[in-house]
């Protein structure tokens, strides 16, 4: 199928968009020492229990020295430790402290303001369409 110019142009914007949600997530999670590339990690760690560092990777499919920098980060913000593996004498487990279990409720009512913020421009017929669109694409 050809596409015209206008619609490649339009594609180009896609970025952009990308660029404005992440913002959003950010400036709400900002209060609480997290972003965008942080928050995720606290998800896992809260639904998965202890993880090594390995496993984190294979779930994020983040390239595994970002997954290192952004740890410790988390840890710095005492949002995450690291204690010794049972199971593995040579490894370490991930896992949250209270803090991080305390922020766990934090962020889904953070990332619901970046999507109410996000959407607002659209109506709720609109919402719709832009989201099983979105999914369409992503499949």
């Amino acid at each position: 199928m050809q596409h015209s110019v206008s619609a490649i142009d339009t594609l180009k914007q896609l970025p952009t968009v990308s660029r404005r949600y992440v913002k959003l997530i950010d400036r709400y999670l900002a209060p609480y020492q997290l972003n965008s590339s942080l928050y995720y990690y606290i998800l896992k760690l809260h639904d998965f229990g202890d993880l090594p560092q390995e496993k984190l990777v294979q779930l994020t499919g983040v390239n595994a020295s970002n997954v290192t920098r952004a740890i410790k980060k988390l840890m710095d913000s005492d949002y995450i430790m690291r204690k010794e593996n049972p199971d593995d004498r040579r490894g370490y487990l991930l896992s949250l402290t209270n803090k991080g279990a305390a922020i766990y409720q934090v962020i889904p009512e953070a990332l619901q303001k970046a999507n109410e913020d996000f959407f607002a421009p659209l109506d709720l017929e609109e919402q719709t369409s832009f989201i099983e669109i979105i999914n369409k694409l992503s499949e």
